[in-house]
């Protein structure tokens, strides 16, 4: 058997790819996609950084592996607290090559904090515990064996765990924000470079998420269809394109280091559209219908003042403060979070609520037994209630345009199944695009009037701080490109899933799928014996929750909801 290398660009999309290498703009990636083969590569639902990528390395569906969002309930309560790979209930592909004997390198991918202790390296990414804030390096406590700190740290000076850079962003240097995001590219590339030199390995993934930062901060700058549109500065025009272009050089750079008998796997983990400045409040629509209802005008007050302390917090206030006061917060950030979006609900009458998170808000019932003051009956009751609330979804439309505001929606167990499905939104939205951009979405307390939608000049000084991180978002297919002495070139495929890449890998390299895996190894991009079918393994099983190494501190919670936000993550 060869080896597999896994170039991850996260948020990539063959909108922008196609027509850059057809314009002779993305040299080394047009010789992966003339040389192999490619397709669209279908994300989760909805397409989500961390459950996407959770699937990506389990090649299961998030109701095996329990990562639905960045956040997740805390039982009993409404409070949030904030997900990293230490609540991951399936075993990934790292830790099943591991076990063959496979030696293995991974860095920078999402949702891998803390890291596994594996055969080999791992790096964890923008979810670990860091040295500082947005700009920071991994410490000890993101890779395995701890070692490799030191290591790297003499070396690289580090590694970084991601550009984000919110602050140059909010301050008007855009172009300053577009080269500290090239020189992460740079930084990471670097280890991957030393890692793949100094240590023998069968399987080696870098990730890559600038393209996504990109994406999110500078498609207003790019897109003169965008109802974001800024023309100025005119140099950002090709803002997206010049990170494209770092990440293609920086690829080419990797394939030389590679064996010949090495198969290159190149992938994102969702695609990448605009964002329309039309905004919905999605728990003023439940109000309309009357199955929640808002509290007095203190409660708004005080979720409008703790959303707005909140922004200087993480934007504003230096790394050093924010940890000194994050000391002394009498309530952790997940609850002030969970505040921010719903201290103005009248919980005693209210039968279901959207957690109203700025990308995919997806609806939960206010269950009696579940939720601390729930109104809603399991069984007959609650079922009555899920058909009617999904028919009034697929029902609602845009009152000017008569567009669909909801494409689809799903009881949770016709989109996910698994031992983690009771943690599920109870009600999966697949939210309509408006005229080709996706809606944005507000936390309901921030509605002037409360009617459920808006729509907002981003260009305003009081909208921008909203509008920063948010004029891009996520759209269903990412990429799929494979090149090696066993792909077939130049075939285009269809119907490649998110959760095949792990089964997928696990083929190129001779270990048996786990028969609980979701996904298939994408044998059709094959020829010779590597075409040939595998025998199935058996289950690989659920993996308990680590000990308190994966816990975040209270300084952690910090950093990590600055790196959230400034990704648009969280309003």
């Amino acid at each position: 058997m060869g080896r597999v290398f896994i170039v991850g660009w996260d948020g990539a999309t063959f909108d922008l790819i196609e027509p850059w290498i057809a314009e002779g703009k993305l040299p080394n990636i047009a010789e992966v996609w003339n040389g192999g083969s490619h397709g669209e590569l279908q994300s989760t639902l909805p397409p989500m950084t961390f459950p996407a990528w959770t699937s990506f390395m389990t090649g299961k569906n998030p109701g095996k592996h329990g990562i639905y969002d960045f956040t997740r309930q805390r039982p009993g309560t409404y409070d949030l607290e904030f997900v990293n790979g230490g609540q991951r209930k399936a075993p990934t592909f790292w830790k099943l090559l591991s076990d063959a004997g496979k030696r293995v390198i991974s860095i920078s991918v999402p949702c891998t904090f803390p890291p596994e202790p594996i055969n080999g390296v791992m790096l964890s990414g923008f979810d670990a515990a860091g040295l500082g804030g947005s700009s920071s390096k991994l410490d000890a406590r993101g890779m395995y064996p701890r070692e490799v700190y030191d290591e790297l740290e003499r070396e690289l000076d580090g590694h970084p765990i991601g550009s984000f850079p919110i602050q140059e962003i909010n301050q008007g240097r855009a172009e300053a924000a577009v080269q500290k995001i090239l020189d992460v590219i740079g930084r990471k590339a670097a280890t991957a470079k030393y890692l793949m030199q100094s240590r023998e390995w069968d399987c080696a993934m870098i990730l890559f998420g600038e393209s996504d930062g990109a994406g999110h901060h500078f498609w207003k700058y790019c897109d003169h269809r965008s109802p974001q549109f800024t023309p100025a500065p005119a140099s950002m025009r090709d803002s997206i394109l010049r990170v494209y272009q770092e990440l293609d050089r920086q690829l080419g750079e990797l394939k030389q280091l590679l064996p010949y008998d090495t198969t290159l796997l190149m992938m994102s983990d969702h695609g990448f559209g605009g964002v329309s400045n039309t905004v919905i409040y999605p728990n003023c629509w439940l109000r309309e219908q009357n199955v929640l209802q808002f509290r007095g005008g203190f409660s708004k007050w005080v979720s409008r003042r703790l959303d707005a302390l909140k922004l200087f917090a993480v934007a504003a206030l230096p790394n050093s403060v924010q940890k000194f006061l994050s000391r002394f917060a009498r309530t952790q950030l997940g609850g002030i979070e969970a505040k921010v979006r719903y201290g103005i609900i009248d919980w005693s009458e209210t039968q279901a609520y959207f957690e109203e998170n700025p990308y995919y808000p997806a609806l939960r019932i206010n269950l009696k037994g579940r939720q601390p003051q729930g109104t809603v009956e399991p069984g007959e009751e609650y079922e009555e209630l899920r058909s009617e609330l999904i028919r009034r979804l697929e029902e609602w439309r845009h009152p000017a345009t008569g567009e669909r505001i909801v494409e689809k929606a799903y009881r949770r167990e016709e989109v996910y199944d698994g031992g983690s499905l009771d943690e599920a939104p109870d009600i999966v939205v697949k939210w309509a695009t408006h005229e080709e951009y996706t809606y944005a979405f507000r936390v309901s307390s921030k509605s002037q009037s409360l009617h459920w939608m808006e729509e907002l000049d981003p260009r305003r000084e009081d909208n921008m701080a909203f509008f920063s991180g948010k004029s891009g978002s996520h759209r269903d297919n990412g990429i799929f490109l494979a090149e090696g002495p066993e792909v077939i070139a130049g075939k285009a495929i269809s119907g490649a899933r998110i959760i095949d890449m792990a089964p997928t890998i696990l083929h190129l390299l001779g270990v048996p799928t786990p028969a609980d895996m979701d996904g298939r190894a994408l044998i059709e991009v094959l020829e010779g014996e590597a075409a040939s079918p595998l025998e199935i393994g058996a289950a690989a099983g659920v993996v308990a929750e680590p000990d308190e190494a994966g816990t975040y501190t209270e300084e952690d919670k910090v950093v990590i909801n600055e790196r959230l936000r400034a990704l648009g993550y969280i309003d």
